[in-house]
């Protein structure tokens, strides 16, 4: 018999959100501390506009729930965590890549990778990442947490829902015109018209010079000669 204990929630509806935003933002500055000391240059991380990475947010927010009753055995939290994660990645890539036309990692070159989008070893990662995630960084985080529900009673998680939701919808504006206009370029490339590549890339918008430079590996699925331009501009920014 299923009692009610088992069903309930470890967090409240609005400490949910706080967590998903609070990991979000830890999951950016994560990526683009990272990133920018492997590339040697600056990256502006994520995939919206604002300083945060929803994918983070909602990949540990579901571990900390599903994990909730494991915790204390490190053996399980490590399993659940490369499964959840690895999970999580696989649906990202492909929600990109069907519903955007994008790609932005690839682990084609990485053993035992399946289609490029989740790798062994990148999932072995992720499952330490999470142990050392609950048994470190989360007592500190829900203190906070906790302490913010008793000041704000609810009202910043309307304040995130309202912001981030905002932010999503003018990101998929913004990607979609990239990807209009590269299919354009496209077309262009393929009859062998002339391409003027300063001018075209005076035509984007920070965010969309944002997207190519950040994610070197980002590849739109249906425009296979402006992705060999896009990786000729960036060899070009990296050696001037």
């Amino acid at each position: 018999k299923i009692t009610y204990e088992v069903l309930k929630m470890p967090f409240t509806f609005s400490e949910i959100i706080v967590l998903f935003f609070t990991y979000s933002v830890i999951g950016w500055i994560w990526e683009t501390i990272y990133c920018s000391i492997k590339d040697h240059h600056y990256d502006y991380r994520g995939f919206l506009f604002g300083p945060y990475c929803p994918v983070y947010g909602f990949a540990v927010t579901t571990i900390l729930i599903c994990t909730y009753r494991i915790q204390n055995n490190i053996f399980l939290l490590y399993v659940v965590g490369v499964i959840v994660a690895t999970i999580f990645e696989y649906f990202a890539s492909v929600f990109l890549q069907y519903v955007f036309h994008m790609k932005l990692w690839d682990y084609s070159h990485l053993w035992g990778n399946i289609q490029g989008r989740v790798a062994p070893i990148i999932s072995l990662f992720w499952g330490i990442g999470v142990v050392f995630l609950v048994k470190v960084i989360q007592p500190f985080v829900q203190k906070l947490i906790t302490w913010e529900e008793i000041k704000t009673h609810g009202y910043l998680a309307l304040i995130i829902v309202i912001v981030m939701g905002t932010d999503f919808i003018l990101t998929i504006f913004s990607v979609e015109k990239l990807h209009m206009s590269t299919k354009s370029w496209n077309e262009r490339l393929n009859t062998r018209m002339k391409l003027d590549e300063g001018k075209l890339m005076e035509t984007l918008s920070w965010n969309q010079k944002r997207f190519l430079t950040s994610f070197p590996q980002l590849k739109f699925t249906d425009t296979k000669k402006f992705n060999q331009f896009k990786n000729r501009w960036i060899k070009k920014r990296r050696e001037s």
